[in-house]
């Protein structure tokens, strides 16, 4: 099991990449840092990683997907 999924925290390598991932993307859709929408990429992006989504074309690919159906 990773360490995140028992206790809820991240090694400083895993934030720098959420943080890249999560950057990246923003820029991607055009999503302003601090906006509803920017926290609620981020917070699905955590989700995802969360649950085991480590990759980061697979998470771009769940991010869509969970885009396609709101």
């Amino acid at each position: 099991m990773n360490p995140a999924t028992a206790t809820n925290t991240f090694e400083p390598s895993e934030l720098a990449f959420l943080q890249r991932f999560f950057d990246g993307m923003c820029a991607e859709r055009g999503v302003a840092g601090g906006s509803v929408a920017a926290n609620n990429l981020a917070a699905h992006i955590i989700q995802l990683y969360q649950q085991g989504v480590r990759d980061e074309k697979d998470l771009q690919v769940q991010l869509e997907g969970l885009a396609s159906h709101s």
